[in-house]
């Protein structure tokens, strides 16, 4: 039997029952054996490992199905051009965020891991203690979804901090960007695996690294809404490669899209920042412009004291930059209330 006539064998309703030995035997060596009725199929017998297969499809597509309306927005932070803030954007819109009340997931995929740092993650009395810390444990880190099989990738245990949860950074890390270079059906475990804990979170921001890199196409592939900060010119000079890492990405997430630019460390007065904010203004097209947030020597401060500056410095000017920029952030995104609010009617 040829391998076109082996892929498209059937078997009459009829004798079914006589040649159900040899129907079996040809499914466990890999075929689908459709059954037949007056002609038409009315049934198949499968290898396990189809079933297996259309089971996982099956369960997926149900889950979106049923929690679509309650799946967290997936924010990826990012702009190819390193000092930019994409870290304190990160940080500050996530915690700005639990002040309103949202429950609120940070994803670390800097393997520098300024994040992770910046929440204490890292910290130790003496060195020989830190490889002993939860913020060095891959269990902790994404790394784990980009060494599973198509179909399983899971994310570990999240850690916590000042109500966020988060999947911390650290040397292991570093490994992702081979895996998925070495096989790129990796590239969207971070978007699966996300899919199976978004409902947990109103929203997940994924700070990302500089750079063009595997890791990062990654990232941009698990969210649905990509934020650029920018606090200089050279913040603008690659929105070429964001706009390719973009169109990369829509083979796992077709609805992603530019969300904002968000100007960040701007001195109102200067004619530098000026003119850094009539360039982004050239861009509207591609993204709208949130408000700025001010250069501060308050954000310098709060990650040395291992807090955000909403709740390091609250009463600040610069912490009431970040809350408008997240109004901002809200109000683009369609998102007219929040659960404090809700709570108070």
């Amino acid at each position: 039997m040829t391998t076109e006539r082996r892929s498209r064998s059937s078997v009459k309703i009829r004798s079914l029952r006589s040649t159900l030995a040899e129907v079996l035997q040809q499914v466990q060596a890999g075929e689908r054996v459709v059954i037949e009725k007056y002609d038409a199929p009315v049934a198949a017998i499968i290898p396990m490992k189809d079933y297996l297969a259309l089971s996982r499809l099956d369960a997926q597509l149900k889950y979106r199905k049923t929690k679509e309306t309650h799946m967290a927005h997936r924010i990826v932070v990012t702009n190819i051009s390193g000092g930019e803030g994409k870290t304190t954007v990160t940080r500050e819109l996530a915690f700005a965020l639990v002040e309103l009340g949202y429950r609120v997931a940070l994803m670390d995929t800097d393997p520098q891991a300024s994040l992770t740092k910046n929440l204490g993650f890292h910290d130790a009395e003496r060195l020989a203690d830190r490889a002993s810390l939860p913020g060095f444990n891959q269990e902790h880190t994404v790394l784990g979804v980009f060494t599973a099989e198509n179909g399983e990738a899971q994310l570990g245990t999240p850690l916590q901090a000042m109500g966020v949860d988060i999947w911390v950074s650290n040397d292991h890390l570093y490994q992702a960007d081979n895996l998925i270079a070495g096989d790129l059906s990796r590239l969207g475990n971070l978007r699966e695996a996300l899919d199976k804990v978004a409902d947990q979170y109103d929203f997940i921001l994924i700070d990302t690294k500089p750079g063009v890199t595997p890791l990062l196409n990654a990232a941009v592939a698990a969210a649905d809404h990509l934020l650029v900060p920018v606090s200089g010119d050279k913040g603008t000079e690659n929105l070429d490669k964001i706009v390719r890492l973009i169109k990369s990405a829509r083979g796992y997430s077709p609805s992603i899209a530019p969300l904002m630019f968000v100007p960040n460390r701007v001195r109102s007065h200067t004619n530098v920042s000026k003119d850094l904010l009539n360039t982004i203004d050239e861009y509207k097209d591609f993204a709208p412009t949130s408000g700025t947030i001010r250069d501060s020597v308050i954000m310098m401060e709060a990650p040395n004291h291992r807090k955000p500056v909403v709740q390091y410095r609250p009463s600040s000017d610069v912490a009431q930059d970040i809350r408008t920029v997240t109004q901002d952030l809200l109000r683009t995104l369609g998102v007219t209330s929040n659960p404090l609010e809700e709570v108070a009617q």
